[in-house]
């Protein structure tokens, strides 16, 4: 085949080049910008409807927001029955406690009655952790007492204002030994 042969080539075979050139683009394109949409409409959807943090620290599990701030006057939450046995070689021994809780947070009743089964379980923790011997010894009521104060405080960090602890005091209504 001379040059001049291949300068004169039909239109038909340039025309199905440009259009398969033409064709490609346009799925190119759909490939590229199909997810990054995608992607950009989710990230804005997920923005718009995400709960403001401010709001996720003082809503209980009903949905309506918790009064922490303080009333300045003391409110108390009845904690009774707590009974386990002490820890040690002998299980026969056991302590059984009835607390009475005092804070001053609007809604501090509210807040223990969502609480009590972690305040609860960490209750029976502590005491399970002692034995009759600890329990013999000058000062183990406020040994308790502290205690107790120290789990509750992380048990209830999270409704927490500043460093002020929610239960500001321990009393014991019940306090067996046996």
């Amino acid at each position: 085949m001379s040059a001049a042969e291949l300068d004169e080539l039909p239109p038909e075979n340039n025309k199905n080049d440009n259009q398969q050139s033409g064709s490609l683009l346009p799925a190119l394109l759909a490939i590229v910008l199909a997810p990054a949409i995608t992607v950009a409409a989710m990230y804005f959807l997920i923005k718009a409807n995400k709960p403001d943090s401010t709001q996720l620290a003082s809503v209980t599990q009903g949905g309506m927001p918790l009064n922490m701030e303080s009333t300045g006057e003391e409110r108390f939450y009845e904690l009774g029955s707590l009974i386990t046995n002490l820890g040690g070689p002998i299980k026969s021994r056991y302590i059984n406690l009835e607390l009475r809780l005092e804070g001053v947070a609007g809604d501090f009743e509210k807040l223990l009655e969502m609480n009590e089964h972690k305040i609860r379980d960490r209750s029976l923790a502590i005491m399970g952790q002692y034995t009759y011997e600890d329990a013999q010894q000058d000062g183990f009521q406020d040994r308790v007492r502290i205690d107790l104060q120290k789990e509750y405080s992380l048990v209830l960090k999270k409704y927490r204002d500043g460093e002020s602890d929610l239960i500001r005091n321990i009393y014991f209504t019940q306090f067996v030994v046996q």
